[in-house]
C-alpha cells in the first residue's frame, strides 16, 4: 500500500489484549494510528469485578503507539453505558485533530463511543466498526435492532472477529463487501515464547492435570466443573488432577463444594495468575476446560491453543466455533450439561496419549489465527474507503 492512512482508534481503556496488536499496527508504514483512551483504570491497580480483587497488568500497555487520554470528568467510577465518564467536547476535539481518513470504533457501550459513531456519520468520516457482539449473546429488543441496522449501514468497514460475529452483521443486512476479516487473536509470540517456564516442580507427572484459568462468575460455569470431575469414575479420578486459576465472587462455591466432596487433596485453587505468570501454568496442563454458558468470544482459548494443547469447550464459547475441532484438537460439549462435560474429560483421561498431537493440532490452527491477519483485514478495509 503506497498511501498512509490516518486511523484515529477510540476505545473505552488500554486492554491487555489489544495492546500489542495497536503496536504492530503502528510499526506499519501504511498506517499512522493514534488511540483515544476515553478512561484509564487498566494502567493502575484496580479492583476487576470479575476477578473480585486488584490487579494490575504485569505486561505493557502503552508501549509502542501514539495515544491520548480524554479529559475524564470522573475518576475511578464505573464505564458503562450510562456513566458518561468523558466530557464529549474532548472526544469532539479528537475527531477534529486530524483530518482522519477514517475512524475505528470499539464497541458502543458508552455516550462518548455512541456520539463519535453519530458524528462520524453526520461529517461522512469513514467509521470501522469493531465489536464481539453475536447473536446468542447480545440482547436484542427493537430499539437495539434498528440502531444495529443503522449502524451496519452507515460503517464503511465492519471488522469480524470471528464466524458469530460475522453472522450477527449478516443478520443485520451487512454487505459482503463492508465485511473485512479481523481475529480476535492475543499475541501468540508472546505465548509461544514463555510456555517454556515451569512454576510448579513438584506436581506429580503421572497425574493428567485439567486446567480451569479465568474469572470465577457465572458464566464461566467454574462449579459445574468441579461436579463434572467429581462424577468421574474414581479410577480415572485418581489419575487425575483439576487446577482452577483465578479468583471471582465464585470462589467461595468452589471452596465449599471441594470440602463437601473430600477432593482437597485433587482440586486446587491457585489464584489470580498475572499475564507473564499464565503461560508457564498452562504448559504443565494436559487439557484446558472453558465450560462457559454465553461466552462472547473466550480469548483464553487462544492462549492455551499456542501452548499445543487441546481443548474442552461448550457450543456457547465464541471461539469454539473457529478454533476448536471437535475430537480434533478437543471436544465441543452442549452448555449447561453435567453429564457431556464429565464424558469429555473421562474421554480426554482415558486417551491421555493422543492428547500431544490434539495440541500439535491446537498449535498448527492458532498459528492461522493471529495479529498478522488482524493487520491484514485492517489494511482492506482502509483500502475500501471511497475519498470523502
Amino acid at each position: 500500500m503506497s498511501k498512509q492512512y490516518k486511523l484515529a482508534y477510540f476505545v473505552s481503556h488500554p486492554i491487555q489484549y489489544q495492546a500489542p496488536l495497536l503496536k504492530k499496527i503502528s510499526a506499519e508504514k501504511s498506517i499512522d494510528l493514534h488511540v483515544f483512551f476515553l478512561t484509564n483504570p487498566a494502567t493502575q491497580n484496580h479492583t476487576d469485578k470479575g476477578f473480585n480483587t486488584k490487579i494490575k497488568w504485569d505486561t505493557p500497555l502503552l508501549d509502542g503507539y501514539q495515544y491520548t487520554f480524554l479529559n475524564s470528568k470522573l475518576k475511578n467510577q464505573e464505564y458503562s453505558l450510562t456513566n458518561p465518564s468523558v466530557k464529549l467536547r474532548s472526544v469532539k476535539n479528537a475527531l477534529e485533530k486530524e483530518p482522519w481518513d477514517a475512524v475505528w470504533v470499539h464497541g458502543y457501550n458508552n455516550i462518548a463511543l455512541l456520539y463519535i459513531i453519530w458524528r462520524c456519520v453526520k461529517t461522512k468520516t469513514p467509521l470501522l466498526f469493531r465489536a464481539e457482539s453475536n447473536l446468542l449473546c447480545s440482547p436484542q429488543n427493537i430499539k437495539k435492532n434498528i440502531f444495529i441496522k443503522w449502524l451496519v449501514k452507515n460503517c464503511s468497514g465492519l471488522l469480524w472477529i470471528g464466524q458469530d460475529n460475522r453472522d450477527y452483521y449478516r443478520h443485520y443486512g451487512a454487505a459482503e463487501k463492508k465485511l473485512f476479516f479481523t481475529p480476535y487473536a492475543v499475541d501468540n509470540v508472546f505465548f509461544q515464547d514463555h510456555g517454556l517456564k515451569i512454576i510448579k516442580p513438584n506436581t506429580d507427572e503421572r497425574k493428567c492435570v485439567l486446567l480451569f484459568a479465568s474469572k470465577f462468575i457465572k458464566r464461566k460455569q467454574a462449579p459445574l466443573l468441579l461436579e463434572a470431575f467429581a462424577q468421574l469414575a474414581k479410577p480415572l479420578r485418581d489419575q487425575t488432577e483439576l487446577w482452577f486459576v483465578g479468583d471471582g465472587p465464585e470462589r467461595i462455591i468452589l471452596e465449599q463444594r471441594i470440602n463437601e466432596l473430600q477432593l482437597a487433596n485433587q482440586v486446587f485453587l491457585n489464584g489470580f495468575l498475572n499475564q507473564s505468570e499464565l503461560p508457564s501454568v498452562i504448559s504443565q496442563c494436559d487439557v484446558f476446560i472453558l465450560p462457559s454458558e454465553k461466552e462472547p468470544y473466550g480469548l483464553i482459548i487462544n492462549e492455551v491453543m499456542n501452548l499445543a494443547k487441546p481443548i474442552i469447550t461448550t457450543d456457547e464459547v465464541g471461539a469454539a466455533r473457529d478454533l476448536v475441532e471437535h475430537k480434533q484438537n478437543g471436544w465441543i460439549i452442549p452448555a449447561r450439561d453435567v453429564h457431556a462435560l464429565t464424558e469429555a474429560l473421562a474421554e480426554a483421561v482415558i486417551n491421555r496419549e493422543s492428547l500431544s498431537a490434539m495440541g500439535k493440532h491446537s498449535l498448527d490452527k492458532i498459528n492461522q489465527w493471529s495479529f498478522v491477519e488482524d493487520i491484514a483485514g485492517i489494511q482492506s478495509a482502509l483500502r475500501s474507503i471511497q475519498p470523502h
